[in-house]
């Protein structure tokens, strides 16, 4: 990495509805987007062999739960939907504790913060609603065991958002350091599908300028086969199922020991099938134009082998959940070495 970037501190976080994917140095890691009141950290940990993330935090002097634990041990636990998350309690919380963990040290100076908006949620308004959310001063106390907290201290000097699905065509599009690293794909007609939690977004860049009239944002994401999955077994059940529990139950594919991937894989099937036939309608008149088409998000790594083979009149490109946070790191790294100034040593 060259002497500059050494001097410039750039991080990225990706607030999914689903999945809070946050990068402070090229190696991207994700908390649930999910917060429950303080709860202590159990003492057999579920089992020797648990991969859940146990992650505390105090803020204003307020304790809570935050990521794989907040959905295990909150019998109710709730999926946030709303149109505006960032005026919600949940993303202030998710937001500190990401730079909580991001940060090295008690105190840290971000240079620049690069984040992303759904198509349709990128205006004006919310722009600078998330920019001042972000911006500036936060303090945080960090706990791995809810005992002991560690505070920190970090102050946001820049934001800069991008469209959804922006950062996984920089992803690989551009080395580590934000240099052009593939030429052909930069001066291409891309398509990027990003399929997150809540939403589809499908960007439409040609020679890295949008096309708007191809560009589009619906409601198709994930949960929406999460949800449909739900209903199906709270009928076959008699019972309420959290949707904020349906995340785990579908990656453990069982429920009070009964497999449910036939039902799952369904599901996806119907999805991978809906989301393939919003391109074609997109689309319509301008396949011919079209280079790539690059599926990415959570969705893209769960949906690939439902996607597989739908689409050939086009090279096709899977991405995964971390490749938009990844992306938009490399790109501030570029934006910021040409931006802000320091003095090499």
């Amino acid at each position: 990495m060259r002497k500059q970037d050494e001097n410039v501190n750039v991080k990225a976080l990706d607030d999914g509805y689903g999945d809070t994917k946050y990068d402070k140095n090229g190696t991207p890691e994700h908390i649930p987007s999910f917060v429950t009141s303080f709860k202590p950290k159990p003492k057999d940990d579920f089992s020797s062999d648990s991969k859940l993330k146990y992650i505390a935090v105090e803020i204003d002097g307020e304790r809570y739960v935050v990521g794989d634990y907040a959905m295990k041990l909150d019998p109710d636990i709730r999926w946030n939907a709303a149109d505006h998350k960032h005026s919600t309690a949940n993303f202030d919380i998710l937001l500190k504790t990401s730079l909580g963990l991001m940060s090295s040290g008690h105190g840290e100076v971000i240079d620049l913060l690069m984040m992303n908006l759904p198509l349709k949620f990128d205006t004006p308004e919310r722009r600078f609603d998330l920019m001042r959310a972000a911006g500036g001063p936060h303090e945080v106390g960090i706990s791995f065991d809810g005992i002991n907290f560690v505070k920190k201290n970090i102050n946001v000097e820049d934001v800069d958002i991008k469209k959804q699905g922006f950062g996984s065509l920089c992803d690989i599009m551009l080395d580590d350091v934000g240099e052009i690293s593939d030429r052909e794909l930069a001066k291409g007609f891309n398509v990027i599908v990003d399929i997150g939690s809540r939403t589809l977004n499908i960007l439409t860049v040609d020679a890295l300028e949008e096309q708007q009239a191809l560009s589009t944002q619906d409601n198709q994401g994930m949960f929406k086969s999460y949800l449909q999955i739900g209903r199906f077994l709270e009928d076959e059940l008699g019972t309420t199922i959290p949707d904020g529990k349906l995340p785990g139950i579908i990656r453990a594919r069982e429920i009070r020991g009964r497999d449910i991937s036939q039902v799952i894989d369904r599901a996806y099937e119907i999805h991978a099938n809906n989301i393939v036939s919003t391109l074609n309608t997109v689309l319509l008149d301008s396949w011919a134009f079209v280079n790539n088409v690059i599926f990415t998000g959570g969705g893209a790594e769960v949906l690939a082998p439902h996607l597989a083979g739908k689409i050939d009149r086009a090279n096709v490109l899977t991405l995964g959940r971390y490749s938009n946070v990844r992306g938009l790191r490399k790109y501030g790294l570029r934006s910021a070495r040409r931006n802000i100034k320091r003095n090499v040593r």
